[in-house]
């Protein structure tokens, strides 16, 4: 008997049923024969299958691509195997969902907590930042976005790619942030490790589209990246706010240090991770690492899931990772 839910779906099995579309790839064989790369999921849960020539029912490419898009909800059959210690599936007959079928929230996965409680947080943390031109920008920004920063996805593939991902990963690094400034007192400044925090993925949301089923990078996303995009956001406030009255050059100096963090915060210029600066303070060092143990928390939870305690399975953006048995049963 076919699997029917795609959560459930193991190497060796038959799956029938409904996912969605995250991502398709138009490729060709050796021999040039056209077939498609396509991922599809279930809230947390992404296959990748092959859907070769054979299989387009006739269909030619344009018309295959017509129904393998980006967010379509899809009814597919398909044989489950595994390569590089991953599912992957081949599907072998599929059809379009029928409007009222399917229950699209289903599938697509959200932030664990509120949009209204995690917005009521972050807003207590910028009103924590005590530099004022550090507040102003950071509060201005963030009362401009707030409609598309509160339910955007923090990126396509990697950490956070879920409905209000953006704002929970946002969430998650102030609180990480509060500890550490708790923890370390005046040694780490409060009010430029909330800003930067606060806005340090903000650019998100012209780097990628705001479609939380299947988001894609945008044009401009791929002429800049987020890191540009936001660091363009803050000094138009600045150019702003010195058109209204004079700043001081301490008040230049301080907003220019927060860009630093914000470009830095992939880390030093060496790890290729995608900074456009180096960190010059302590306050880019710390943001950077508080970013990566977010991310990585999330992308390692998120990835085993659904293994099996004991097992290893090599993940896309992670290498091998080990499920450890627990010990408390």
């Amino acid at each position: 008997m076919a699997v029917t839910c795609l959560l459930e779906v193991v190497p060796g099995e038959t799956f029938e049923g409904f996912c969605l579309v995250k991502e398709v790839k138009q490729e060709k064989t050796k021999k040039g024969d056209p077939y498609l790369n396509v991922t599809v999921a279930k809230k947390h849960k992404m296959v990748a299958c092959k859907l070769w020539n054979n299989g387009f029912g006739g269909k030619d490419v344009e018309e295959i691509l017509s129904i393998f898009s980006n967010g379509a909800m899809l009814h597919i059959a398909g044989d489950a195997s595994e390569y590089n210690g991953q599912v992957q599936m081949t599907i072998s007959a599929f059809r379009q969902a029928v409007q009222g079928e399917v229950e699209m929230s289903e599938f697509i996965e959200s932030a664990p907590e509120s949009v209204e409680s995690m917005e009521v947080e972050i807003r207590a943390f910028i009103d924590e930042i005590k530099i004022p031109i550090l507040h102003q920008i950071t509060s201005e920004l963030f009362e401009e976005n707030n409609k598309y920063f509160m339910y955007h996805v923090a990126a396509v593939k990697m950490h956070h790619n879920f409905r209000s991902g953006l704002a929970f990963h946002t969430l998650s690094l102030l609180r990480i942030a509060k500890n550490i400034c708790d923890q370390y007192g005046e040694a780490v400044n409060r009010s430029k490790m909330y800003a930067a925090l606060t806005l340090h993925d903000m650019g998100k949301i012209i780097e990628m589209t705001k479609d939380t089923a299947a988001p894609e990078y945008t044009l401009f996303g791929q002429f800049l990246g987020h890191i540009q995009i936001v660091n363009q956001m803050i000094d138009r406030k600045l150019v702003f706010i010195r058109s209204q009255r004079t700043v001081s050059l301490e008040e230049v100096t301080v907003v220019y240090e927060l860009m630093n963090i914000i470009s830095s915060h992939h880390g030093p210029l060496s790890n290729g991770w995608g900074s456009t600066a180096e960190p010059i303070t302590l306050e880019a060092h710390l943001c950077h690492m508080i970013d990566n143990i977010d991310a990585k928390i999330n992308m390692i939870s998120k990835a085993t899931v659904d293994m099996k305690e004991g097992e290893v399975q090599k993940i896309w953006g992670l290498g091998k990772i080990y499920k450890a048995k627990g010990l408390d049963k």
